[in-house]
């Protein structure tokens, strides 16, 4: 049971680490990091994301900082190695989604409920909607911000979301376009 629950806890630990470092580190704290960096040019740039090995480099310490302390703190090696894997799988979890809400459209409505919420952060209002795999601790955090429809400045390069090339090349001259 101990063990189950250790991936449980790695697996729901990640979301919260998500909503902080992308919150505080990435809009509310005043800190030049590598993570601020990336952050910004992902919100001038919205189809860029930092690159692979960026993610790899930094999950290596962050692994083995987890692995150490989870351990100490369960009493167990195997418990500490899964809570650190279940961390690391929803952390690569959040990468496909990130970068898929951002590359292909949404396959449920769940998917387009979420890309919703994180369109609302990247066009409307960047201090809200902070969770990319969850609403839930926008929720908690009262940095939630329900959104119905999606203006997306026509100077952004998203060809995915038209049907065929007509509606975009019309998307380019008009206003705004709304994904509903």
């Amino acid at each position: 049971m101990k063990l189950i629950l250790s991936v449980l806890v790695g697996l729901l630990s990640w979301p919260i680490l998500e909503y902080a470092l992308h919150r505080y580190l990435g809009h509310v704290l005043k800190l030049n990091t590598l993570f601020k960096k990336e952050h910004t040019k992902h919100h001038i740039e919205t189809n860029y994301f930092a690159p692979f090995w960026y993610k790899i480099l930094a999950l290596i310490p962050i692994s083995a900082l987890l692995l150490t302390l989870s351990s100490l703190i369960l009493q167990s090696w195997m418990a500490g190695l899964l809570f650190t894997l279940g961390f690391c799988s929803m952390y690569w979890f959040y990468e496909w989604t990130h970068w898929r809400f951002h590359s292909k459209a949404p396959r449920t409505k769940w998917g387009m409920k979420l890309r919703k919420h994180h369109f609302a952060h990247h066009f409307h209002t960047p201090k809200m909607n902070h969770g990319v795999t969850t609403m839930l601790i926008d929720k908690i955090m009262g940095t939630y911000q329900k959104v119905d429809v999606i203006k997306i400045p026509k100077n952004i390069p998203l060809p995915w979301i038209f049907e065929d090339q007509s509606d975009q090349i019309n998307a380019k001259f008009s206003s705004d376009f709304k994904l509903k």
